[in-house]
């Protein structure tokens, strides 16, 4: 049987609660059909942020934009992935049945054992309880099994460009899939977190027009790192958002609306209001409690369109990979904010507070704690 060569990894377990800790865990031999991944980076967002301050049902250990080295593999797994020990992988974070018509049609991402708001399971999910705890992106080993999602990545991109290849899968799909925004068009993009960034990117790529990031007072160091990418920045407080865009822009309504924002709900209203005639508003931030008065009259009007999203496709993960390899999109301007398992506990409450670093883009580097 397949082992790593190391006997025990450290990882950082969320408790549930806003605390965490550093836990030793024994690294056992793998099955034929699992592996183990040596991490080497594992991205924060802001869904790790909710989690960790109290949306836990039992602890466990958080990160689920994994970026690492296959450590060891069984001889099932090596041949349905197609890797070896030493290949470099992005992880995805679901966990799907691979029998349903979703899994078959490479729809896996809306496979029912991947949904969160019925009971789904991913990686960065599940609880410490079960063997062998390591099945999240915050531990220097990670459990893969039979059914994760792995993308070969080449192994000269530094972890901490390399890392951002889940982000900008998803902004492509986002932007360009469900926002079919194309080259000369007006995009607004709310929200300049991890996101919002990986976005204004994808949408200079795509050949936008006019791309506006859009933020609170707080965010005026991500702002400026929008800006760098060529993105007009605005910060919310304007009551009359969709006139100043209109203004920036010279033309009524933007194309693409990207709502990003943690925000009210009643602000589903504020971003119809942004959308030009054919317009799209693509949500991929949930509004709670749920809103019912959604000006239907100006959809129709506009013959404008609201589409949901979450994830992305596996095409757009080979699409973002592909890209970070060429360069050229300006990600490696955005600074990248390091820390150790150690750290990892700070680092969430301080994002929690809205006291986090200026950039987006913090990373857990595991073997920084030695």
């Amino acid at each position: 049987m397949a082992r790593p060569p190391d006997t025990h990894a450290l990882a950082s377990v969320a408790l549930g609660d806003g605390r965490a800790e550093t836990r030793t865990f024994p690294l056992r031999d793998c099955p034929p059909d699992a592996g183990w991944l040596r991490v080497e980076a594992s991205g924060v967002c802001g869904t790790d942020v909710g989690l960790f301050t109290g949306a836990l049902d039992e602890p466990c250990v958080l990160g689920h934009h994994v970026l690492g080295q296959v450590a060891a593999l069984g001889d099932v797994a090596a041949s349905r992935w197609a890797l070896r020990p030493s290949d470099w992988v992005v992880l995805e974070e679901y966990l799907p049945c691979g029998r349903c018509a979703m899994c078959h049609t490479d729809r896996y991402r809306l496979c029912p054992d991947t949904d969160l708001w019925k009971g789904g399971r991913r990686i960065g999910l599940v609880g410490t309880t079960e063997e062998p705890g390591l099945w999240g992106g915050n531990a220097q080993y990670l459990h893969l099994p039979p059914n994760a999602v792995l993308h070969r990545i080449p192994g000269g991109l530094a972890p901490g460009l390399a890392v951002w290849a889940l982000p900008l899968a998803n902004a492509l799909d986002w932007v360009l899939g469900a926002g079919r925004l194309g080259d000369g068009e007006t995009i607004v993009i709310l929200g300049p977190g991890y996101h919002g960034i990986a976005a204004a990117a994808v949408a200079r790529y795509a050949g936008a027009k006019h791309v506006v990031v859009c933020g609170l007072p707080r965010d005026r160091a991500r702002l400026r790192f929008a800006e760098s990418l060529g993105a007009t920045t605005l910060e919310l407080g304007d009551d009359d958002l969709a006139g100043t865009v209109a203004g920036l822009t010279g033309r009524p309504g933007a194309d693409v609306v990207l709502d990003l924002a943690a925000s009210r709900p009643e602000t589903l209203g504020d971003n119809i209001r942004l959308l030009g005639h054919g317009g799209r508003l693509v949500l991929a931030s949930p509004k709670s409690p749920a809103l019912a008065g959604v000006d239907t009259t100006a959809l129709i009007r506009l013959t404008a369109g609201i589409v949901g999203v979450r994830g992305r496709s596996p095409q757009r993960v080979q699409e973002s990979i592909a890209l970070l390899q060429r360069g050229g999109l300006g990600l490696e301007q955005v600074p990248t904010e390091e820390i150790p398992l150690s750290e990892v506990g700070s680092m969430l409450g301080r994002l929690a507070a809205g006291e986090g670093p200026d950039t987006p883009h913090v990373v857990v580097r595991p073997w920084l704690d030695g």
